[in-house]
């Protein structure tokens, strides 16, 4: 039997075994996705419960006095550090867009990275971010290719930032565990930090010294060059920096030191992005909550009250604003494109008259 003859005979079976595992997809797709969403919605409703336990003893009316004696100026020197985070942020897509080596211009690469960003921060970012970076990259000329090095550039950029700030944070800040999880870690802190150090020294080494593309499911990946790498840890860590700073704005003054914040929320952020919880809703809550009044055997409710004024007000500065300003630049690029797609329409009469 000659090997075109074996070919043609066994290409049917290949067909009929693809079909399969076609059909067998899609069967499962909606089941896991239910699956996945009721588990989200589960992690949620869980953390809200653990939420609701810890303000058990205390009042609206504690929290609005504190919203209230929280200066002006404080709120103020928040949404600029806020406005100047997603100024930072602009730096994610660049570096991507760079990588790529698409040109785009700075003002487009701008509204993709705010709107792409806020919209992670209010509804997820497979949800948000994702979906309406895809709508808007495939509208400048990238393909579905690109856009998948693109997320997972920016996927990485990400990790590498937490990973960077988190072991500078360990290794160097003066950050202060709650005992009840100090007694529970078989290492110090430390141990953490110089472990995600050398993440971020491996990283850079595999940037310098790989530089023949890796095939992963089928495509080839390649690691960016060494001043985009660079770029990539100073972009994201400014980033993490940045939001955890306006956070510790927002906190009433003596509520916890910056080191201890910057923490707090980088674990908050581990964990929501890992669980898939859109824009960190109850985690952020409860593991800054947890981390920032465990330092005491029985937090005062004042405290308690402090960490919940400002994670309130972090909310509405660091997500609900940025997400309504996200909404109506989104709404004007939509605008934008169907007053072209219109104008198109009308020369394609216009010519064929």
């Amino acid at each position: 039997m000659s090997p075109e003859h074996d070919t043609d005979s066994t290409a049917p079976q290949d067909v009929d075994s693809q079909d399969e595992v076609q059909k067998l997809h899609q069967a499962w797709r909606l089941p896991l996705e239910i699956a996945k969403y009721t588990t989200v919605f589960g992690i949620i409703a869980f953390c809200l419960w653990i939420v609701r336990a810890k303000l058990k003893h205390i009042t609206w009316a504690q929290i609005v006095e504190s919203v209230e004696n929280i200066p002006p100026s404080q709120i103020l020197l928040a949404i600029m550090i806020t406005a100047l985070n997603f100024v930072v942020l602009t730096g994610y897509d660049w570096i991507a867009v760079t990588y790529l080596k698409k040109k785009l211009s700075i003002s487009k690469i701008m509204v993709g990275a705010v709107v792409g960003y806020a919209f992670s921060n209010v509804v997820g970012w497979m949800l948000g971010g994702t979906a309406v970076r895809y709508r808007m990259y495939r509208r400048w000329g990238f393909s579905f290719m690109d856009i998948v090095a693109f997320i997972s550039l920016l996927t990485v950029t990400f990790w590498m930032g937490m990973f960077l700030l988190a072991g500078i944070a360990f290794v160097m800040l003066p950050v202060q565990l709650p005992d009840e999880y100090q007694d529970k870690l078989y290492f110090e802190p430390i141990v953490f930090g110089y472990v995600f150090l050398a993440v971020i020294l491996s990283y850079l080494m595999a940037t310098l010294l790989i530089r023949k593309p890796l095939k992963i499911g089928g495509q080839e990946y390649s690691f960016p060059p060494m001043n985009l790498s660079l770029l990539q840890l100073v972009v994201s860590a400014a980033d993490f920096a940045l939001a955890s700073l306006v956070l510790y704005i927002l906190l009433p003054d003596g509520t916890a030191n910056y080191s201890t914040v910057l923490v707090s929320y980088l674990a908050a952020m581990i964990v929501a992005v890992t669980l898939h919880v859109p824009g960190g809703f109850g985690v952020l809550e409860v593991i800054v909550l947890d981390l920032l009044t465990k330092n005491e055997v029985t937090p005062s409710n004042e405290l308690i009250v402090a960490v919940t004024c400002g994670l309130l007000l972090f909310r509405a500065v660091y997500y609900l604003i940025p997400g309504l300003i996200a909404l109506v630049m989104f709404l004007w690029q939509e605008v934008i494109f169907w007053r072209q797609k219109k104008s198109e329409g009308e020369l394609a009469i216009g010519d064929n008259i």
